[in-house]
Protein backbone atom coordinates (compact mmCIF):
# COMPACT_ATOMS: atom_id res chain seq x y z
CA UNK A 1 0.00 0.00 0.00
CA UNK A 2 1.22 3.35 -0.68
CA UNK A 3 1.38 5.95 2.00
CA UNK A 4 -2.00 7.91 0.43
CA UNK A 5 -3.66 4.35 0.18
CA UNK A 6 -2.94 4.30 4.05
CA UNK A 7 -3.66 7.42 4.82
CA UNK A 8 -7.14 7.22 2.77
CA UNK A 9 -7.80 3.92 4.35
CA UNK A 10 -7.49 5.31 8.03
CA UNK A 11 -10.37 7.71 6.53
CA UNK A 12 -12.06 5.78 5.52
CA UNK A 13 -12.72 3.29 8.56
CA UNK A 14 -14.22 6.45 10.05
CA UNK A 15 -16.87 7.39 8.16
CA UNK A 16 -20.39 7.23 9.76
CA UNK A 17 -19.09 8.72 13.18
CA UNK A 18 -21.13 11.42 14.67
CA UNK A 19 -19.89 14.04 16.76
CA UNK A 20 -21.17 13.78 19.95
CA UNK A 21 -23.43 16.03 22.30
CA UNK A 22 -20.58 15.61 25.15
CA UNK A 23 -17.17 14.52 26.07
CA UNK A 24 -19.55 11.12 26.58
CA UNK A 25 -18.93 7.80 24.63
CA UNK A 26 -16.49 9.23 22.41
CA UNK A 27 -15.26 5.98 20.95
CA UNK A 28 -18.71 4.93 20.10
CA UNK A 29 -19.83 5.67 16.22
CA UNK A 30 -23.60 6.59 16.85
CA UNK A 31 -23.54 7.19 20.05
CA UNK A 32 -24.94 10.84 21.77
CA UNK A 33 -24.73 11.98 18.69
CA UNK A 34 -25.37 15.87 17.98
CA UNK A 35 -22.37 17.80 18.82
CA UNK A 36 -18.65 19.30 18.12
CA UNK A 37 -17.05 17.05 20.90
CA UNK A 38 -15.20 14.03 19.09
CA UNK A 39 -12.56 11.45 19.66
CA UNK A 40 -10.20 13.15 17.40
CA UNK A 41 -9.87 16.33 19.13
CA UNK A 42 -9.12 13.96 22.45
CA UNK A 43 -6.61 11.65 21.17
CA UNK A 44 -4.28 14.68 19.57
CA UNK A 45 -5.20 16.87 23.20
CA UNK A 46 -3.85 13.72 24.55
CA UNK A 47 -0.58 14.50 23.07
CA UNK A 48 -0.45 17.73 25.69
CA UNK A 49 1.48 20.03 22.84
CA UNK A 50 0.11 18.92 19.30
CA UNK A 51 -2.08 22.43 19.56
CA UNK A 52 -1.66 25.45 21.29
CA UNK A 53 -4.38 24.36 23.43
CA UNK A 54 -7.97 21.56 23.55
CA UNK A 55 -9.78 21.50 20.59
CA UNK A 56 -12.32 19.04 21.89
CA UNK A 57 -15.75 20.90 21.76
CA UNK A 58 -14.90 23.01 18.61
CA UNK A 59 -15.41 22.59 14.62
CA UNK A 60 -13.15 19.37 13.90
CA UNK A 61 -13.01 19.06 10.42
CA UNK A 62 -9.48 20.02 10.45
CA UNK A 63 -9.30 18.35 13.50
CA UNK A 64 -9.90 14.84 11.80
CA UNK A 65 -7.27 15.66 9.03
CA UNK A 66 -4.77 15.86 11.77
CA UNK A 67 -5.64 12.68 13.34
CA UNK A 68 -5.76 10.74 10.09
CA UNK A 69 -1.80 11.62 9.57
CA UNK A 70 -0.86 11.37 13.00
CA UNK A 71 -2.68 8.10 13.46
CA UNK A 72 -1.08 6.39 10.13
CA UNK A 73 2.54 7.90 10.23
CA UNK A 74 2.98 9.06 13.77
CA UNK A 75 3.37 12.49 14.94
CA UNK A 76 6.49 14.12 13.67
CA UNK A 77 6.15 12.34 10.21
CA UNK A 78 2.43 14.18 10.28
CA UNK A 79 4.02 17.41 11.58
CA UNK A 80 6.18 17.35 8.96
CA UNK A 81 3.24 16.29 6.06
CA UNK A 82 1.21 18.68 7.39
CA UNK A 83 3.50 21.93 7.80
CA UNK A 84 2.95 22.30 11.31
CA UNK A 85 4.97 22.87 14.33
CA UNK A 86 4.33 21.86 18.02
CA UNK A 87 1.68 23.79 19.79
CA UNK A 88 0.29 24.87 16.37
CA UNK A 89 -2.82 26.77 15.56
CA UNK A 90 -3.73 23.73 12.67
CA UNK A 91 -7.01 23.45 14.08
CA UNK A 92 -8.09 25.95 12.20
CA UNK A 93 -8.65 25.77 8.23
CA UNK A 94 -7.15 29.11 7.99
CA UNK A 95 -4.02 28.39 10.20
CA UNK A 96 -3.58 25.07 8.59
CA UNK A 97 -3.72 26.72 5.09
CA UNK A 98 -1.30 28.96 6.23
CA UNK A 99 1.53 26.64 7.16
CA UNK A 100 1.31 24.90 3.72
CA UNK A 101 1.81 28.33 1.79
CA UNK A 102 4.66 29.41 4.09
CA UNK A 103 6.42 25.74 3.67
CA UNK A 104 5.29 26.30 -0.79
CA UNK A 105 3.14 23.28 -0.38
CA UNK A 106 0.13 24.59 -1.19
CA UNK A 107 -1.45 23.16 -5.01
CA UNK A 108 -4.70 24.06 -7.24
CA UNK A 109 -4.43 20.54 -8.69
CA UNK A 110 -5.94 17.63 -5.82
CA UNK A 111 -4.05 14.66 -5.28
CA UNK A 112 -5.30 11.29 -3.50
CA UNK A 113 -4.42 12.01 -0.30
CA UNK A 114 -3.86 15.84 0.08
CA UNK A 115 -5.50 17.93 2.48
CA UNK A 116 -7.63 19.79 0.39
CA UNK A 117 -9.15 23.12 1.53
CA UNK A 118 -12.88 25.03 0.80
CA UNK A 119 -13.09 28.60 0.34
CA UNK A 120 -12.50 31.75 -1.07
CA UNK A 121 -9.73 33.92 -1.98
CA UNK A 122 -10.11 35.63 1.39
CA UNK A 123 -10.94 32.78 4.07
CA UNK A 124 -11.15 29.08 4.45
CA UNK A 125 -13.87 27.32 6.12
CA UNK A 126 -13.57 23.65 5.59
CA UNK A 127 -11.29 20.83 5.17
CA UNK A 128 -11.09 17.34 4.24
CA UNK A 129 -8.65 14.33 3.15
CA UNK A 130 -8.83 13.68 -0.94
CA UNK A 131 -10.04 10.22 -1.75
CA UNK A 132 -9.44 10.50 -5.70
CA UNK A 133 -10.04 13.09 -7.90
CA UNK A 134 -12.41 11.40 -11.34
CA UNK A 135 -14.22 12.50 -13.98
CA UNK A 136 -14.29 16.18 -12.89
CA UNK A 137 -14.89 15.14 -9.41
CA UNK A 138 -12.50 15.43 -6.66
CA UNK A 139 -14.19 13.14 -3.81
CA UNK A 140 -13.49 13.45 -0.18
CA UNK A 141 -13.94 12.33 3.04
CA UNK A 142 -14.28 15.39 5.87
CA UNK A 143 -14.75 15.20 9.39
CA UNK A 144 -17.60 18.10 11.13
CA UNK A 145 -19.24 17.56 7.67
CA UNK A 146 -23.35 17.85 7.20
CA UNK A 147 -26.06 17.54 9.64
CA UNK A 148 -25.44 15.69 12.34
CA UNK A 149 -21.87 16.64 12.26
CA UNK A 150 -20.52 13.17 11.29
CA UNK A 151 -17.26 11.74 9.20
CA UNK A 152 -18.62 11.52 5.74
CA UNK A 153 -17.71 10.75 2.19
CA UNK A 154 -18.42 14.13 -0.51
CA UNK A 155 -17.72 15.19 -3.74
CA UNK A 156 -17.20 18.47 -5.53
CA UNK A 157 -16.67 19.86 -9.04
CA UNK A 158 -12.96 20.19 -9.40
CA UNK A 159 -12.59 24.23 -9.66
CA UNK A 160 -16.00 24.69 -8.16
Amino acid sequence: MTPQERLIATAEDQVGYLGKRSNAQLDEPKANAGGKFNKYARDLDALGDFYNGKKNGYDWCDVFVDWCFVTTFGREPAQKLLCQPDRSLGAGTGYSLNYFKQKGRLFNSPQPGDQVFFGNAKSTWHTGVVVKVEGGFVHTIEGNAGNPSAVRTCRYTVGA
